[in-house]
This record gives structure tokens, C-alpha cells and sequence, in this order.
């Protein structure tokens, strides 16, 4: 192989570790049960803000990804009383992708 086609080669290999990294993560514990409740709380409240009180997208979007957030801390909160440890990468995989669409309409808003 030559230099350029080496260096497509090495982060085409790069790009697939990293999807392998996160979707490990992802498996871990009770995570892909957060992305999902995390994903309906969003929706939800996007709904609700944007369909039924008439607000923008935008920021519908904004305070759904804030409700999302204030849902997972309060969760693994109560998780906490339970005696279970307090664990922020569950609180991380619940607004993950509320996080990455909110930031996507607000790209896509002001462009």
C-alpha cells in the first residue's frame, strides 16, 4: 500500500474502534435501558413544549434536553438511597442522544 492509501486504511480501522468503544459502553450495566427512558422522556416533553404550549423548536428542544437531564439525576438519586452507587455514566447515557439531537436543531436552526 501506498502513504494515502495506508492513512485511509488506519482511520477506517480508527473510526471502527470507536464505534466497538461506545457500543461496548453502551452494553455495560442497565445503559440501553437509560437511552430509551431517556429518549421517551425527551420526546415527550418535545411534544408537549413544541405541539401543545406552541414554543419553537428550538427551545422545546432545550427544555426537553433539561428535563431529560433533571429525570436522570433524580433517578440514580433515588438509586443512591437504595443503596446503589450513584453512577454518572448512566445519567450520561440517558440524555446522550437528546443531547445530540438538540444540539443538531439548534445547528441546523441558525445555518
Amino acid at each position: 500500500l501506498v502513504g494515502s492509501e495506508m492513512c485511509i486504511r488506519d482511520r477506517l480501522n480508527a473510526m471502527s474502534m470507536g464505534i466497538k468503544v461506545l457500543y461496548d459502553w453502551l452494553l455495560q450495566s442497565n445503559r440501553p435501558a437509560h437511552v430509551k427512558a431517556g429518549m421517551f422522556v425527551f420526546v415527550v416533553m418535545l411534544v408537549f413544549c413544541f405541539l401543545l404550549l406552541g414554543i419553537d423548536f428550538c427551545k422545546s428542544a432545550i427544555v426537553s434536553l433539561t428535563t431529560t437531564a433533571i429525570a436522570a439525576i433524580v433517578v440514580e438519586y433515588i438509586q443512591k438511597k437504595c443503596g446503589f452507587i450513584f453512577d454518572w455514566l448512566d445519567a450520561l447515557a440517558t440524555v446522550l442522544l437528546p443531547g445530540l439531537i438538540t444540539v443538531f436543531s439548534i445547528l441546523v436552526v441558525t445555518l
